[in-house]
Parts: structure tokens; C-alpha cells; sequence
């Protein structure tokens, strides 16, 4: 049996600007200027900036990192 993977997957649509801000003031807070934010298998997936270096940041639905890899 074939389902689509929206239909389990827990992600946030990108058109929810509240969340989307919430997401932002947490990477600002932590020192990111964020330039993209999206959803990917039930995380949040920013690209931004720190320190000069471009980094993929990847936060549970707690808004906590649960992975950061160099872009």
C-alpha cells in the first residue's frame, strides 16, 4: 500500500508566517541571519548565515537543532 508522504509526514506548510517567524527570531537569537526556511521529513530545514559561513540547519518540532551541516 502507497501512500503520499504528506499524508504522514508532520510538516508545517511553508505558508504559515507565524511559524515561520517563530523559526527566525530562534536562528536570529542564536546568531543566523536566515535567508530560507522550509520543511523536509517532519524537521525544519534553514539556510542561513553565521560567522560568514553558510550553514543547513535542521530543527524538530520543538524548534531545537537537531542537525547543522556547512552549505
Amino acid at each position: 500500500l502507497f501512500t503520499s508522504g504528506a499524508a504522514f509526514a508532520k510538516d508545517v506548510p511553508l505558508n504559515d508566517p507565524a511559524k515561520e517567524a517563530e523559526i527566525r527570531a530562534v536562528m536570529e537569537k542564536d546568531g543566523y541571519d536566515v535567508r530560507s526556511v522550509g520543511t523536509i521529513d517532519g524537521k525544519f530545514e534553514i539556510y542561513a548565515i553565521k560567522d560568514g559561513k553558510a550553514w543547513e540547519v535542521f530543527l524538530d518540532q520543538k524548534l531545537m537543532v537537531v542537525e547543522k551541516n556547512p552549505a
